[in-house]
């Protein structure tokens, strides 16, 4: 695993940590199924998390530039 960078942010509304994750999908996945597909993920192990993870939110979502069509 690769180095994470953390810091203690300051500007933080409610106590909580933030992880930032990337997940990397085939360029003919779509943003719509890639977000679906993470849901999948962390819904099928939340009865399995010993953490509490209070939830998550998809910000950004970077397209392959040899993607042929444009799917918005």
């Amino acid at each position: 695993m690769s180095d994470v960078y953390e810091f203690v942010d300051h500007s933080n509304k409610v106590d909580e940590n933030v992880l930032a994750v990337d997940f990397h999908f085939s360029s003919d996945v779509t943003k719509e199924q890639a977000i679906e597909m993470v849901d999948k993920i962390l819904l099928s192990n939340r009865d399995n998390s010993t953490a509490e993870m209070t939830g998550y939110t998809p910000t950004i979502f970077a397209i392959s530039k040899w993607k042929e069509t444009d799917d918005k």
